[in-house]
């Protein structure tokens, strides 16, 4: 009896915050497994808000780590260091998480407004 093999950790958060999964290639194939494709997609799109949800979240609570970390950076001198880094972190993960979010929506906007 074949078994699968449960997914892991890091794949579960990438199932969950990432929806290229969700996605098929069109760019290969005859012409109409390429349509198909594309319908397909064009289905998978109802999934796309719920992402940009999430990712808003994430880059809300990223930018809010931001300032708090500046805060105690100024306010606790020993620990500026560490506090920088999770400054310069946290800044990285919301610029990644930006980028994200205009990635879903310019393609959520091509599947529901071209055809």
């Amino acid at each position: 009896m074949p078994t699968t093999r449960e997914p892991g950790l890091l794949q579960l958060l990438y199932f969950y915050f990432i929806p290229y999964w969700l996605f098929r290639d069109v760019s290969h194939g005859d012409a109409l497994l390429r349509e198909q494709n594309y319908r397909y997609n064009r289905e998978q799109r109802k999934y796309l808000p719920g992402y940009l949800l999430k990712w808003a979240i994430l880059c809300a609570l990223l930018l809010a780590s931001h300032q708090l970390a500046k805060e105690l950076a100024a306010q606790v001198p020993d620990w500026e260091q560490l506090f920088r880094a999770w400054v310069l972190l946290s800044g990285i993960g919301f610029t990644v998480g930006f980028a994200l979010m205009a990635n879903i929506i310019v393609a959520w906007s091509f599947l529901t407004f071209m055809h």
